[in-house]
């Protein structure tokens, strides 16, 4: 039986979930005493993922939860899913990125780590489903939610600025009770270098077997803000920034945090 969370961080795919996870369980490990020997399989025993039964992988699911008995440890997890009304109850982080560049890393994703998507970049942006209209009815979803009491909202370009201040709210709102050192010292060992090292060795729990000496296969890839413009054709800019002005919520969502595609004059 699937044990309750106490909070969650929800995100878009390729939003930084990841380097979130890992930098949260090496946190925890710290704080709590866990005496993990961290990798990136075995952190979902920590913070495991709530996609929905049919997007989630079994063993990362909450039933994976490893922590039920020490109720010192607060248990957090991550969910994909737009807003539903769970989330209006339960202290909740949204992770938020600006679209292009999740859409171009879940391209990397589902085409060289999970090799199930076979065309081009161009086309995977109008696949209703891993595309841009997902990206779309996802932000219109948490758009009037987003500024809730009981939700904090964080982006990965914040992160990616100045971690410490954005990662601390992170940490505040999932109930994890750490010090700016503790917090530090976790983030420095959740570098994209030494991540990747961990995912050369251990894997990060996928089911196919992936070439961990592809860059663009890796799960911890690039983890670049704004390298979406190397990628993307301006068909595909003009595209994505076409389906989001026809949202009012999804758009609305993008401005108000400052992750709005910024297409640089010719």
């Amino acid at each position: 039986m699937a044990h309750a969370a106490d909070a969650y961080l929800c995100s878009y795919p390729k939003s930084g979930r990841t380097w979130m996870r890992f930098a949260l369980s090496n946190l925890m490990d710290e704080v709590y005493g866990l005496g993990l020997d961290l990798d990136m399989e075995n952190m979902f025993g920590l913070i495991p993922n709530d996609d929905g039964r049919k997007l989630t992988q079994p063993w990362k699911t909450l039933d994976a939860y490893s922590f039920a008995e020490r109720t010192d440890v607060p248990f957090a997890a991550m969910s994909h899913l737009p807003w539903e009304e769970r989330f209006a109850t339960i202290p909740v982080v949204l992770l938020m990125r600006t679209p292009a560049d999740s859409l171009v890393s879940r391209y990397y994703h589902m085409s060289r780590h999970a090799g199930e998507f076979k065309d081009d970049i161009d086309q995977f942006a109008r696949d209703p489903l891993y595309g841009v209209p997902g990206l779309v009815e996802y932000f219109a979803s948490w758009e009037p939610h987003a500024e809730d009491p009981n939700v904090v909202a964080v982006t990965y370009e914040q992160l990616r600025s100045e971690p410490l201040e954005p990662f601390s709210r992170i940490v505040s709102q999932l109930g994890i009770e750490a010090t700016a050192a503790q917090m530090e010292a976790a983030l420095e060992m959740s570098t994209v270098d030494r991540m990747r090292e961990v995912e050369r060795r251990s894997g990060v729990g996928q089911p196919n077997d992936y070439d961990r000496n592809d860059p663009q296969a890796m799960r911890v890839r690039k983890a670049r803000v704004g390298g979406w413009r190397e990628e993307l054709s301006s068909e595909t800019i003009d595209y994505l920034l076409g389906a989001f002005a026809q949202s009012d919520s999804a758009s609305a969502l993008l401005e108000r945090y400052s992750i709005v595609p910024q297409v640089e004059p010719a």
